[in-house]
């Protein structure tokens, strides 16, 4: 006789040799020993899992000469045919070959014969969700009145795309996967009674492999078994394809130690082995759940068909846990993009970046990196470095309203710039606080000795600083000497609406023109009243607001002025601006007394201490100043079409006509 697959050679001939599903077995044997039979049947649930050997039984059971009975005898000639497959009477039914509605009517014209020698005649539907859905409308009436005699079983992996008709008609039965340690208890009784020799650690592996499917397991043992003999675990993994121990631990551990060149040579070496890049990416997300679940219990035992628990014991220390759910994660993605990629490699290499440098923009990379860097400070910090964060640089406030005190932007600072080389993370936080020592001078308030130091500071009178408290814009002169800062704040605010994606503001924003800062307030200038309003509107000015508050850490007014051409700001006489000393030049004869150190002016002080005379600048020339001619008639706007219309709500202006 010709060799049989152990698979075919095992299959179930009795309730009692259902490996799992005790719900279907305990249901079906009540309602064959109570007589309650029904008329259709529907089994539903994975491949592998015994739905076709069920209803083979169940035939059994109900034409087994000494039934209806729950325990068929197999000896009868009713059995045997069954067994054989040659009952006239049992008809199985390939729904993917026999889907139409023709098979359908054939179906219905014989279910109305008598069986031929057994007390029932089942039919045996295989695969039924691949009836077309004419042909199941065709089915509903039969099934839900077919003759005494008759009983119907369906069988399908995918019971979502049978009618609800159907399924209403029939009595549904899931069968879920088989455990690992069931299907390692029937591989062993096989093994055992097909005189194979095979290792526990073997077939543990091979249950797992199987993913629930008893068909599975019993194939992958046939083929173990034809190929070395005893079946050791390193047979299976050749069989599978799957990647050593040995290799894999080896790859684990070099992305744990960060070594992106031993890292790559290793995916190299395996691929120059045949291991395909989707087993691999699979093995390393096997490998780090095991690593994870060691973490967590040590004692579950599963984990150890991955590697040995000294293995685990080395390799658990190089990651956290936020660390191995990050890298689970990054592969979960590469194996995604492997399926649509042409260059399946180049996706396992960029892979392996990402981990051995700890990239990624998922929540579980970010707290692993936010991790790594908090152990690496308490490092620093048990050695004796301070970790001081860099705090930006901002000028010393000054008390004076009529010096107000102007935005520094901050120096690039060594820190911005990554660490060259394979520095460490001690030389990197050592240059941190070297950098932090060195601002330290520049942001410290005025030390409380000053004001022994100079007591005529203290008493000089500053009527205008709670005004300007209250209203920073309020009595702000702009002169245009603060242009070079306000290009720098302008600046940060078009980044920021670009971070934002901001594109209808970031338009109005380029059309406006800088012109002057002073006073923690930001003087901007449009040519038309349109955008003036624009850029007045309150979404907009409290965007700015917020954007240059969070890059500067200051609160910085925003104003709005019309001009058209260039922009021409006078200094106003007399005023306190002119005669600050940070304005005024420098006297030629060096100061004879340290207690002269310049300082603020009161206001009655002020017109004589600004004895330079500068020329007045040219007003900038208004709206009526540059009118045509009286011999042109302005054009009202009704006259206008209505795309001029628009471009004068744009862009302002008059028409004229001669």
């Amino acid at each position: 006789m010709a060799y049989v697959a152990l698979y075919r050679t095992w299959r179930p001939q009795d309730f009692d040799d259902l490996v799992g599903q005790e719900p279907i077995k305990k249901a079906l044997t009540n309602a064959l020993e109570t007589g309650r039979i029904s008329h259709a049947y529907l089994f539903a649930g994975p491949r592998g899992t015994g739905k076709t050997s069920t209803a083979r039984i169940l035939a059994k059971a109900l034409n087994c000469e000494k039934g209806p009975t729950a325990h068929p005898c197999n000896q009868c000639t009713n059995c045997r045919e069954i067994t054989e497959g040659t009952s006239g009477d049992v008809v199985e039914i390939d729904a993917a070959s026999n889907r139409g509605i023709d098979e359908i009517r054939k179906l219905r014209e014989q279910v109305y014969f008598a069986p031929v020698s057994s007390r029932y005649k089942v039919y045996i539907i295989d695969e039924v969700h691949m009836i077309t859905t004419d042909a199941f409308n065709a089915l509903l009436k039969t099934l839900e009145e077919p003759p005494e005699h008759v009983v119907f079983i369906l069988a399908t992996t995918e019971p979502q795309k049978i009618l609800n008709t159907i399924l209403s008609r029939c009595q549904r039965f899931d069968f879920h996967r088989a455990t690992v340690d069931e299907i390692a208890r029937h591989l062993a009784k096989v093994a055992s009674g097909s005189h194979i020799e095979a290792a526990p650690e073997a077939l543990r592996l091979m249950a797992i492999q199987a993913d629930g499917g008893l068909r599975d397991a019993l194939s992958l043992l046939d083929q173990c078994s034809v190929m070395a003999s005893p079946v050791t675990e390193e047979t299976v993994r050749q069989v599978l394809g799957l990647v050593g121990r040995e290799k894999l631990r080896q790859l684990i551990r070099q992305i744990g130690h960060r070594d992106l060149s031993g890292a790559l040579d290793s995916l190299n070496q395996l691929l120059e082995q045949g291991k395909e890049m989707e087993q691999i990416l699979a093995e390393l997300m096997e490998y780090f759940r095991a690593l994870l679940l060691f973490q967590a219990d040590r004692d579950y035992q599963e984990i150890y068909l991955t590697d040995t628990r000294e293995a685990l014991e080395q390799t658990a220390g190089l990651f956290t846990r936020d660390q191995i759910v990050a890298h689970v994660e990054r592969i979960h993605e590469a194996v995604k993009e492997s399926r649509y990629s042409l260059r399946k490699k180049i996706v396992g290499e960029l892979c392996l970046f990402d981990l051995c440098r700890e990239r990624g923009n998922s929540e579980a990379a970010l707290l692993a990196r936010i991790e790594t860097l908090e152990q690496q400070v308490a490092a620093l910090t048990a050695g004796g470095i301070p970790a001081v964060p860099v705090r930006p640089v901002v000028s010393a406030p000054v008390e004076t309203a009529s010096a107000p005190a102007a935005y520094v932007a901050p120096a690039p600072s060594p820190v911005a710039a990554p660490p060259t080389g394979r520095s460490s993370a001690r030389q990197v936080f050592a240059k941190m606080a070297a950098a932090q020592q060195s601002v330290e001078p520049v942001t410290a308030a005025p030390e409380p000795s000053s004001a022994v130091s100079r007591p005529t500071a203290s008493k000089a009178p500053a009527p205008t600083a709670a005004p300007a408290a209250q209203n920073p814009a309020a009595d702000v002169h702009f002169t245009g000497s603060g242009r070079a800062q306000a290009q720098q704040l302008w600046q940060l605010v078009l980044q920021g609406l670009k971070r934002r994606r901001k594109r209808t503001f970031i338009i109005y924003a380029e059309m406006a023109k800088v012109a002057d800062f002073q006073g923690q307030t930001l003087l901007l200038a449009v040519s038309t009243d349109f955008g003036k309003e624009k850029m007045e509107e309150p979404s907009f000015k409290n965007l700015i607001q917020d954007i240059l508050k969070e890059a500067t850490g200051r609160a910085i007014q925003l104003e709005v002025i019309q001009s058209e051409g260039e922009i021409t700001l006078n200094k106003p006489a007399g005023s306190a601006l002119a005669a600050a000393p940070a304005a005024a030049p420098l006297p030629p004869e060096p100061v004879a007394a340290p207690e002269a150190e310049p300082m603020a002016p009161s206001a009655a002080q002020a017109p004589a201490a600004a004895p330079v005379t500068q020329p007045e600048p040219m007003p900038p020339l208004s709206r009526e100043a540059v009118k045509p001619a009286t011999s042109a008639i302005p054009v009202k706007p009704s006259e206008l079409p209505e795309g001029v219309k628009k471009a004068m709500q744009v862009f302002g202006g008059e028409v004229y006509k001669e």
